[in-house]
């Protein structure tokens, strides 16, 4: 990895992004020219670039060879993690899917996949404030799903834990650094796919929001 040449391709990047919703404006952009500048390995120069946009960016650093495959697969893995919508992050789910797949090359993926059921099929869930499955995230802990169904709601709101299940060697990645024991695959290869609707009482959001007013309260 030459980062002289990675860090010459992240700043063309950079001057192609356009200042709208992505970068604010053109400070935002020099402030994110000067952290580049001081980057010394490629999560430092990835950290430059707003997250709506990483993963397009390490897809543009592998097509011109900047990045080998596993250090492309180690930084799938690390935007992965430290991603929170991956329906804004840049790239279309099917080539998303593709990209995730460079990740079963790191080391960092220390959880076996084939401990998850003793069976061939995997029971997932995914935990979402509106009635709809398709996404790659999902969990092998229906706690979890639940959670997830919650936390942007108040209490009284609806949320959705679908319920499905997957051939092992449809599971592209497992994660586990999150403690969410997170399974990553095609929604389309989900199959028995059930929907639970529940009602929303003790929400994340709802006990924040309590916190917050008793803070008033009592402050």
């Amino acid at each position: 990895m030459n980062m002289d040449t990675i860090k010459e391709y992240t700043k063309m990047y950079l001057s192609y992004l356009p200042c709208d919703n992505f970068l604010y404006d053109e400070e935002d952009r020099q402030r994110r020219f000067e952290r580049l500048s001081k980057a010394e390995k490629l999560s430092h120069c990835v950290s430059a670039i707003n997250k709506g946009n990483r993963f397009a960016y390490l897809d543009y650093l592998y097509k011109l060879g900047a990045i080998t495959d596993q250090e492309c697969a180690d930084m799938v893995y690390d935007i992965w993690t430290m991603q929170e919508r991956f329906h804004d992050c840049g790239m279309c789910k099917t080539k998303l899917i593709k990209f995730m797949k460079l990740a079963t090359k790191s080391p960092l993926l220390q959880s076996d996949i084939d401990d998850l059921s003793p069976d061939d099929m995997v029971t997932i869930y995914r935990g979402v404030g509106v009635n709809s499955h398709k996404g790659l995230s999902w969990t092998t802990d229906k706690g979890v799903a639940e959670w997830f169904a919650k936390r942007f709601k108040t209490d009284g709101d609806k949320g959705y834990v679908f319920t499905g299940r997957v051939h092992k060697k449809d599971i592209i990645v497992l994660f586990n650094s999150r403690n969410e024991q997170e399974v990553v695959c095609d929604y389309r290869k989900v199959k028995d796919m059930q929907c639970e609707e529940i009602i929303v009482c003790d929400s994340p959001k709802s006990q924040f929001n309590k916190y917050v007013e008793e803070s008033i309260i009592w402050g």
